[in-house]
């Protein structure tokens, strides 16, 4: 059963369908925690990458959030607010493609959030519109530098300003190195960035998925669930280089056609089972297909998506009448 909330009320609490289709505001705040502010989430998003790689995903939590969907318990050794966690993730997979540390001792997060070291696992760097993620040292590295445009996709922006979170539309060059070959790589890719004061949220399922068009289009689709599945956000975000796009909800499905065999169960003791045959759509404005996808899973998900996973998919469909395919990519946590 799942449970549909009053469109009224969600608009009346979360707020960020208002702000979709308006420019980026170099103004808006990166910081680390501080203030009120106990959780960051940081966050770069790369799909469709040639094999064997399919993915890359740099995600941070800094601060270990009370809502159960992406907390990580187990990483704590001093507090909560002292615990942060990085999941460098790519389908190939590494022994240390995740792994948690304490802010105080192994982190260097400067307050404007202008240079983010984590250990000498990640480091983030520079203002917008031009960032730099890099890894070395390793048995798996890269350097991407990223050029941030003024397209964002709002997916949370609640009232009294207690959970925000945004993504940004860049374009990327650089290369991933792995055991000492380096692959070139350029694209589309997300800079994103989430903030919330320390609250708990009821959310039991999550699946964000990223699907680079083409060259200079991205489909961005979200779902987020509460008890009883009651559907807090099901949206999907058509963005480009030329333009800001928009955010289409109406007609839109999700449905997961074939789970994988086994359960996973966390590190921290939560049993889901991931998604193996899937399809999403959505309609436009004046009710016309604007996208439909059918994806399958390509087995690679990785822990370490907050307190979920991440993979990739590939995928055929349909986007504005005409026919697509390739790889996406999907973070999928299921705590019902």
């Amino acid at each position: 059963m799942n449970l549909i909330m009053p469109k009224s009320l969600t608009n009346a609490v979360e707020r960020s369908l208002r702000l979709n289709g308006n420019p980026f505001d170099p103004g808006t705040s990166v910081a680390p925690p501080q203030g009120r502010y106990t959780c960051v989430h940081y966050g770069i998003m790369v799909p469709n990458l040639p094999p064997p790689y399919n993915f890359l995903n740099l995600i941070t939590v800094i601060g270990q959030p009370k809502v159960k969907l992406f907390r990580n318990s187990h990483l704590i050794k001093t507090t909560a607010l002292d615990t942060a966690n990085v999941l460098v993730g790519t389908a190939i997979g590494t022994p240390d493609h995740f792994n948690g540390y304490s802010v105080a001792r192994d982190c260097e997060l400067r307050p404007d959030g202008s240079y983010l070291r984590f250990g000498d696992d990640l480091v983030i760097e520079g203002r917008y519109p031009n960032f730099t993620a890099r890894r070395s040292g390793k048995a798996f590295n890269f350097v991407l530098e990223l050029r941030a445009t003024s397209k964002i996709a709002h997916f949370a922006k609640m009232l009294g300003g207690v959970y925000d979170h945004w993504a940004l539309l860049c374009e990327y060059t650089g290369h991933i190195e792995h055991d000492g070959l380096k692959t070139p790589l350029q694209g589309l890719c997300t800079f994103e960035y989430a903030r919330v004061i320390n609250l708990s949220l009821p959310l039991r399922f999550f699946t964000y998925q990223i699907l680079n068009i083409d060259a200079r289009t991205q489909v961005l689709m979200v779902v987020v669930l509460g008890p009883l599945n009651a559907e807090l956000q099901r949206r999907v975000y058509v963005r480009s280089l030329d333009d800001h796009g928009g955010t289409y909800t109406h007609g839109f499905d999700f449905i997961v056609h074939e789970h994988e065999a086994e359960s996973v169960v966390t590190p921290d003791g939560t049993a889901m089972r991931l998604p193996k045959k899937f399809s999403w759509r959505v309609d436009d404005e004046s009710g016309n297909e604007l996208i439909s996808i059918g994806g399958s899973a390509n087995g690679d998900f990785k822990y370490g998506m907050a307190g979920g996973y991440a993979g990739s998919y590939g995928y055929r469909g349909r986007f504005k009448g005409r026919p697509i395919d390739g790889t996406g990519y999907i973070e999928y946590i299921d705590c019902r």
